[in-house]
């Protein structure tokens, strides 16, 4: 099968989107370490996030580097097909995506703390 993914554009400036609700989501992490989200718009439009700096676990918002921050209103998706498309267009952003580290994060923005023995994947935001 081949995927061909059209109409690629940048995300508006951060001063005209400063926050995207998110519907349907992953977090991977990226082979030098860096998190990013892979996500699919309520437009319907994939979008790849600049890297993740903080999280604010209470209210399910992760900032990014660029300023923008992510609201993520329900849990990581879990459609195949939808992961799939996710993932793959994130691969060509992120060139080798290393591990999804989406289910952690939901766990800590549950419970609204990381693991007792484990790290955090993201500082709080301050």
């Amino acid at each position: 099968m081949e995927l061909h993914l059209v109409n690629e554009r940048r995300a508006p400036d951060v001063l005209a989107q400063p926050e995207v609700q998110l519907h349907h989501w992953r977090i991977l992490r990226r082979g030098n370490g860096t998190l990013h989200i892979a996500a699919q718009l309520d437009s319907g439009s994939l979008r790849v996030t600049s890297l993740l700096q903080a999280i604010d676990l209470p209210r399910a918002i992760v900032k990014t580097k660029s300023g923008r921050s992510y609201h993520l209103c329900n849990p990581p998706e879990e459609d195949q097909l939808l992961r799939s498309l996710m993932v793959l267009n994130a691969a060509r952003d992120l060139v080798q995506v290393s591990e999804d580290v989406s289910d952690a994060i939901w766990a800590a923005i549950t419970t609204g703390a990381w693991p007792y023995k484990g790290s955090s994947l993201l500082p709080s935001v301050q």
